[in-house]
């Protein structure tokens, strides 16, 4: 199996790239994320990297980090999403984004992807919520600072679920809204009973950096 791929980047193109290892060109289907950040033709490049063998294909994927790696397997875990949709996902949203918007049961996040409807979205923020969690914590690299003590907002879940929805109803998407709340928690979790009032101003402060 080829977990890892280092050579020469000899083409780019929307959603495939050939790099050349040792004189032999390796076709590989990328996220937008990745060809983004993968440098420049004639460039050296590193890939880790997922071959799929199918009885009429054989089809390799590249990622410029070992997260997005992980995150195209995780969605692949959900019956009725394969490659095709998976990297859809990861080109329309990178890993941090799509934690976030599993965490704050986003769905719209992923409409933004070609191809993902209201269906599939509601799928994937149902079925990766209780593994989203796991994730996180071996691609610790993502850096997301979203562990915060869940019996505060099991305390305060009415007032949560209201602050959102008044930080959606200001045109911010449910997933910044859940982050900068729950950052606001964390950091005021010794300061007294949250409220409304103090939430919303803090978070359009936060949102407006």
């Amino acid at each position: 199996m080829i977990a890892t791929i280092n050579g020469k980047l000899k083409f780019k193109s929307i959603n495939q790239i050939i790099v050349d290892v040792n004189g032999i060109g390796y076709s590989l289907n990328v996220s937008k994320n990745t060809l983004d950040k993968i440098g420049n033709i004639e460039d050296i490049v590193f890939l880790y990297t997922d071959l799929q063998v199918r009885d009429d294909s054989i089809l390799m994927y590249g990622f410029k980090f070992e997260s997005e790696l992980n995150m195209f397997k995780l969605l692949q875990s959900i019956q009725g999403i394969g490659p095709r949709a998976s990297l859809s996902i990861l080109s329309a949203l990178n890993v941090q984004k799509i934690v976030l918007a599993i965490k704050s049961s986003d769905k719209s996040a992923f409409q933004l992807a070609d191809g993902i409807g209201q269906r599939v979205a509601t799928r994937i923020v149902t079925e990766l919520q209780e593994k989203i969690n796991k994730f996180s914590i071996e691609n610790n690299d993502l850096n997301l600072n979203l562990n915060i003590d869940k019996e505060v907002i099991h305390q305060n879940e009415e007032i949560v679920e209201d602050a959102i929805s008044a930080m959606v109803n200001l045109g911010y998407t449910k997933s910044d809204a859940f982050r900068v709340i729950n950052s606001i928690l964390s950091e005021s979790i010794h300061d007294g009973k949250p409220s409304i009032e103090k939430i919303i101003p803090l978070a359009l402060k936060k949102l407006s950096k």
